[in-house]
């Protein structure tokens, strides 16, 4: 089930991942050794089922 920015956040937290500023409205979430993933805002909504997927993919999850 596709999640939105909130739950995507502590789901990349509990996986090691840091979170920093990215932007007015997304955030940047880091690890040592992996590419930064932007999570955009989408206004409290959840994502869409392709955005889900590919921010699982880039987090290798």
């Amino acid at each position: 089930m596709p999640r939105n920015q909130r739950e995507w956040i502590k789901v990349l937290e509990d996986e090691g991942w840091i979170l920093e500023r990215g932007g007015k409205h997304q955030v940047k979430m880091v690890k040592p050794g992996k590419r930064p993933i932007t999570l955009p805002q989408h206004k409290g909504r959840t994502y869409s089922k392709g955005l889900d997927a590919a921010i699982r993919r880039q987090a290798g999850l």
